[in-house]
């Protein structure tokens, strides 16, 4: 059997593809620990924490499963949108193109949001209130 290879996205993994989706997922692995610890530490029982997060996993799927729509193709204002940066930037990396402008932009735009959910779970750990839940 034969396959067309028109119309099938060319593919280019390489370590350095790879090693460069690792490297854009940091701080968003970084970002959505900090949210999550943020939604429990507030949470009195881990049930309310769960009921709180749920919804919260089915917002994060959306820009996700966005990018694999055709027509969103990476640019500088889609590089702002949390989750759809990263998953159109790994999807130009790994078809072999470093569009290393968006790339910068992506990276710097998901480490200022995981700086700024980090100073939120900081900012409720510093809380005696929160600590010794009084």
């Amino acid at each position: 059997m034969e396959f067309s290879r028109k119309g099938q996205v060319p593919f280019d993994i390489s370590v350095t593809g790879v090693a460069a989706v690792l490297f854009m997922m940091l701080p968003l692995t970084i970002m959505f620990a900090a949210v999550l610890m943020t939604i429990s530490v507030w949470s009195k029982t881990s049930k309310e924490a769960n009921s709180y997060v749920a919804p919260l996993m089915l917002l994060v799927l959306m820009p996700a499963m966005a990018a694999l729509v055709p027509g969103f193709d990476l640019n500088a204002r889609l590089a702002l949108i949390p989750v759809l940066n990263v998953s159109l930037v790994s999807r130009e990396v790994l078809t072999g193109n470093y569009p290393w402008l968006l790339i910068l932009l992506v990276f710097g735009s998901s480490c200022a949001y995981a700086a700024s959910a980090l100073s939120l779970v900081v900012a409720a750990f510093k809380r005696e209130s929160i600590l010794f839940r009084t």
